[in-house]
């Protein structure tokens, strides 16, 4: 995608990790690790530093937790309000932490926030008979789906628990923030409910991951919904984020630099996807597994540590033709599924 080379990136500094980075005069802006090639994640501040809504915390890991004391009695900060952008631990979770240690409130969507809570009771140690089949259906081999089930409840183990209670935040609600507007907006095909909040008086657009500046979101099918068809969701909710967006809002993503050209980004985005459907189909003039396709769709290495992601990648495209009635699909006797063209 060469849309981003049109994109503007107004902040040249990037923080370091755990540093306190001014935006305006009602929002700072935190970077935390990550451990992963994707190495860090953005979380924004809103309001005075006596009674701070926070956007997201960063993921449940030591070294995070000791980066924010460091900055809380550094900077002096009270967080009055926590507001999870979606449930993926590098978003949530560190929420329940901040309930418990500092007394904050918590809001998220109702979808997302019940997801959450699911997938952190994942022990690992009882892999469900329907993942197994799922992957299995998908063309993955016994030596991959074992390696699956050793992680199988790996994602609780990074999501402080959630707190039992939370406030409920949907697409069109309004909330207030010292004084100032926030437009709820939800979308999907990253998660079921992910929220985002735009601010028409500071024109400001706090995206979580519904809009990157230089990467594109996972949009990914997992075994608690094979039949989901998140990529036409995404897609949807791209075209629904550009009738809203002022093209000169500033974006503040969950991942990357603040960026200005929300519309360049989105029209990327849906070409992206629609680029990718269309050397699907293209293939798919022989029967082929979900696992056979990873060339057409990455860029990249497809290895055990990027697995999973890339297979629920390829079924999410795979599911999107089928439902657009562009392929069909059937299963052999060894229960692994084809797909090709109608």
């Amino acid at each position: 995608m060469n849309a981003e080379k049109r994109l503007e990136f107004p902040i040249d500094e990037v923080p370091k990790y755990g540093v306190l980075h001014q935006i305006n005069e009602q929002i700072h802006w935190i970077r935390m690790p990550l451990p992963m090639s994707l190495n860090h994640v953005n979380l924004w501040t809103v309001g005075d530093k006596d009674s701070l809504t926070l956007i997201d915390t960063g993921m449940n890991l030591k070294d995070t937790k000791n980066l924010w004391k460091n900055l809380i009695k550094k900077e002096n900060l009270f967080f009055k309000h926590i507001i999870a952008t979606h449930m993926h631990p590098d978003h949530v979770g560190l929420a329940g932490w901040f309930v418990k240690k500092y007394g904050s409130n918590f809001s998220m969507s109702r979808t997302d926030y019940l997801q959450c809570r699911m997938l952190s009771a994942d022990t690992g140690d009882d892999v469900p008979n329907d993942a197994i089949n799922f992957y299995t259906q998908a063309g993955m081999t016994k030596d991959q789906i074992h390696s699956f089930t050793k992680r199988f409840g790996f994602f609780g183990s990074i999501v402080h628990p959630l707190p039992r209670s939370y406030n409920r935040l949907k697409d069109g609600d309004c909330i207030e923030i010292n004084g100032k507007n926030w437009l709820v907006i939800d979308g999907q095909g990253h998660t079921m409910e992910h929220l985002a909040f735009f601010s028409e008086e500071l024109n400001v657009f706090i995206s979580g991951d519904q809009l990157l500046p230089t990467i594109s979101s996972h949009v990914g099918i997992f075994p608690t919904e094979p039949e989901a068809n998140p990529v036409e969701d995404w897609i949807e909710s791209c075209n629904k984020l550009l009738k809203i967006l002022p093209k000169n809002v500033l974006v503040l993503p969950g991942h990357g630099r603040p960026f200005i050209g929300a519309d360049k980004r989105l029209k990327a985005l849906i070409e992206h996807h629609e680029t990718s459907l269309d050397k699907l189909h293209d293939i798919l003039k022989t029967p082929k597994r979900a696992v056979d396709v990873f060339d057409v769709l990455f860029n990249r290495e497809i290895d055990d540590s990027n697995l999973i992601m890339a297979t629920g990648e390829s079924l999410a495209h795979l599911n999107c033709l089928y439902y657009r009635g562009m392929i069909k699909k059937s299963l052999d006797q060894n229960n692994q599924c084809w797909y090709e063209q109608s």
